[in-house]
């Protein structure tokens, strides 16, 4: 074999094992995992709010109050994320407010991983902003705001707000 072919066989071996140790990598799903969260229950004061007639350069938040009606269980919520860039959450426990979430690619990667826990009868608010002005609409929009429970009969919530923009 001449230097050349050595080469371009070392460089795809190199190649290989670079693309297989990038699928290994990125295919690891570091989400939390329900089962490793205990289980709790909760519940939320509403799931839909209308904003009503807004006008494109301004802000409207709705709150939404989340309950953990376990006696004993810390109720645990991750996975927030917004349907569009024009949507922030955050969210209120003991009085901290975390920072905004949004969409997943436009989110670092602290919010990403955080997981909020809710002692047990405690509560939690959901503030949920609207931003026209990130993208420039005109009508009636909705947009939508999901997270993650460990409440067996909740392991997924969304919620909604609604606005007519002039």
């Amino acid at each position: 074999m001449n230097t050349d072919t050595k080469i371009v066989i070392g460089t795809v071996i190199v190649c290989v094992f670079l693309l297989l140790g990038g699928i290994i990598y990125f295919s690891n799903d570091k989400t939390p995992q329900r089962e490793n969260l205990g289980t709790a229950s909760m519940t939320i004061d509403k799931k839909f709010e209308d904003f009503g007639s807004m006008k494109g350069d301004e802000e409207k938040t709705a709150t939404f109050t989340i309950t953990n009606t376990s006696a004993s269980s810390v109720l645990r919520i991750w996975g927030i994320s917004t349907s569009c860039n024009c949507t922030a959450a955050a969210v209120v426990i003991d009085g901290r407010e975390t920072g905004e979430f949004n969409m997943p690619a436009h989110m670092n990667t602290t919010l990403k991983n955080w997981i909020g826990e809710v002692p047990a009868e405690g509560k939690a608010l959901l503030k949920v902003t609207y931003k026209p002005k990130v993208m420039p609409v005109v009508g009636v929009v909705t947009r939508q705001v999901r997270f993650s429970t460990n409440d067996p009969k909740n392991p997924e919530v969304e919620v909604s707000v609604k606005a007519n923009v002039l």
